[in-house]
């Protein structure tokens, strides 16, 4: 029976423990002792999962609900043999594992990444019902990037009936945005499509929104952001000029976990080393 080591993650690393274990595997998990799950730490594993993407920016682990930190090195120190899965195979990653582990990155993984997609730009619309008393039918929104997040999150604000705008910067992006009966802009001219919006999508992970767009967003909108670091803006400037900004970062593991496991599962058995 092969074996698995989870370490660190969020909910969806617990439901895809269970999945894993209905597949066969004898699966241990480490890092969710504030849920009331004790660490275990086997002899050895085939493989070990780690987080998606693994890391914080202080270097360890995504482990939101382990009482302390756990870092890359030590578990690969314990277990030099396993094969890895993660998501963000950085160059601090590749170094520690000094080109003698094998490992899938999921964020390389297409399959993974349109199924993350799709669950990421659902819970966009859910962060945004909950914390508004304006109906999408009556929002007008902003999306900022044409990627694999914006394109569903497009379509879902449409089939809300919402007022959407997108950028992009290609232009057969460009030309897909008003095939899709809805307002195109260059991400580069992006102030054209702020003023006036009830609510801002950020995909885009490089300052888009400089001071002259962010003084351009009205009092009462708000910014979604679910680019990662540096994120759309600067966020101290956006605090300063009163802007509402929400940091929305793994959506798929916070609202869907039992989808974002499946999403898991699904690349890892059609990539397994």
């Amino acid at each position: 029976m092969r074996s698995i080591l989870i370490a660190g993650g969020d909910k969806r690393q617990v439901v895809l423990s269970k999945l894993l274990k209905q597949k066969g595997f004898d699966v241990s998990i480490a890092g969710f002792d504030k849920l009331g799950i004790k660490d275990a730490q086997p002899q050895g594993a085939d493989y070990v999962f780690l987080p998606i993407p693994y890391r914080n920016a202080d270097g360890y682990l995504k482990a939101p609900y382990a009482s302390g930190k756990l870092a890359l090195g030590d578990i690969v120190h314990t277990y030099p043999k396993s094969d890895y899965v993660l998501g963000m195979c950085d160059d601090a990653a590749k170094k520690i594992f000094g080109g003698q582990i094998q490992y899938i990155d999921l964020l390389q993984n297409e399959a993974f990444l349109v199924k993350n997609a799709q669950l990421t730009a659902e819970a966009a619309i859910c962060v945004y019902q909950k914390n508004t008393e304006t109906a999408l039918c009556h929002a007008a929104c902003v999306v900022i990037g044409y990627g694999r997040i914006s394109r569903f999150l497009c379509k879902l604000l449409k089939a809300y009936s919402a007022d959407v705008t997108a950028t992009a910067r290609k232009d057969g992006d460009l030309a897909l945005i008003w095939a899709e009966n809805m307002r195109a802009v260059h991400t580069g001219e992006v102030l054209k499509a702020l003023t006036g919006a009830d609510v801002v999508f950020n995909t885009v992970p490089a300052h888009v929104l400089n001071e002259p767009e962010l003084k351009c967003i009205k009092k009462g909108a708000k910014i979604i952001e679910l680019a990662s670091s540096p994120y759309g803006m600067d966020m101290e400037l956006a605090k300063k000029l009163g802007v509402c900004v929400q940091i929305e970062s793994g959506l798929p593991g916070r609202y869907f976990p039992a989808s974002a496991a499946n999403a898991i599962l699904y690349a890892f058995e059609r990539e397994e080393l």
